[in-house]
């Protein structure tokens, strides 16, 4: 008993070392960020007080029946179409919680008739939830990147167009026809509420809720400010464009420089998958007794809520805002 209370004295006194040297390196990045992001945040409630419906999704309700359309417009299915229209997906929010209902339905089924553990009966009931959400955040980080990606090509047709002269209203079509998807839908839809609203604040406070993202917000600020005071719109956006390259490839620099933290995180949480194969392989009567007794059972259940633990807490580390 005192041997465990000393290693467990141990392994705190390891974490809140490592904790204390790295909180101060990444805190002021940490605040910078944050601060950041309250901007991004509050550029979109100027948008989402006024009470609009996106176009996009204005035709997907067109396209539903009556009673699909009361229950896809109550409120908490509002913020699930909201998630999926982030994530680029085109399913109804009605539809991914069936889907979601149904699965859950089915596995706490099974996990209660095959195990008889309450425990493990939750937790398969909230698995599925989180699983949609993980894949919905991870979708929606994918096409984030994507369109940060692309922005620097679009703002040099924004940059050729202007100076061309086009109007505003014409370059963001221009960017619609030659870019690709996310960046040409977007750019379309932003198109779409210029020529329906004839506003181009809110359309493009539009695209920053739609797209909450660093790069976008300093774009539409210099649009904004542009429209409200004047200079010149087009040396702005060359130079924006410029800040971005040299963003993406400063932090491709730092994604080379934190390999070795993001490889050493992922066999820490594989180490224990590789071990179970090996026993599996080598004692099958140990995983035997390890699957097949309550204690085992219990015991798995807690090591799968302390391994998730531990991987989120790994992954907070090794990742570097930029």
């Amino acid at each position: 008993m005192n041997t465990l209370i000393f290693l467990a004295l141990v392994a705190l006194a390891v974490v809140c070392l490592s904790m204390a040297l790295f909180v101060p390196v990444t805190q002021p990045r940490l605040k910078y960020s944050t601060m950041l992001k309250r901007r991004v945040q509050a550029l979109a409630e100027e948008n989402r007080e006024q009470a609009q419906v996106s176009i996009y999704r204005t035709k997907k309700l067109d396209a539903l029946s009556p009673l699909l359309r009361r229950i896809e417009t109550l409120p908490i299915l509002e913020r699930v179409a909201f998630s999926l229209e982030l994530a680029g997906s085109r399913l109804y929010a009605w539809q991914l919680v069936s889907m979601v209902g149904a699965i859950t339905l089915v596995l706490a089924l099974l996990s209660w008739f095959w195990l008889h553990s309450p425990w493990f009966t939750l937790f398969m009931l909230a698995l599925p939830s989180f699983a949609a959400h993980f894949k919905l955040k991870r979708n929606y980080l994918q096409r984030l990147a994507l369109y940060e990606q692309q922005l620097p090509e679009a703002l040099d047709i924004m940059k050729r167009g202007l100076q061309a002269g086009y109007s505003f209203a014409d370059t963001i079509k221009l960017i619609s026809e030659q870019m690709p998807n996310p960046m040409g839908r977007e750019f379309a839809l932003v198109f779409a509420d210029i020529n329906y609203r004839k506003d181009v604040r809110k359309a493009m406070t539009g695209l920053l809720e739609r797209v909450p993202s660093i790069s976008n917000m300093a774009l539409i600020s210099a649009v904004q400010v542009q429209r409200e005071t004047g200079g010149n719109l087009v040396e702005n956006i060359d130079k924006l464009a410029r800040i971005i390259r040299e963003r993406f490839k400063f932090n491709r620099q730092l994604r080379t420089l934190s390999a070795e933290g993001r490889m050493s995180g992922w066999v820490l949480v594989m180490t224990p998958f590789a071990l179970f194969a090996l026993i599996y392989l080598t004692t099958p009567s140990y995983v035997a007794e390890l699957v097949g007794s309550p204690e085992g059972t219990r015991l798995l259940i807690f090591g799968g809520v302390g391994m998730a633990i531990g991987t989120w807490w790994i992954s907070k580390i090794i990742k570097i805002e930029v």
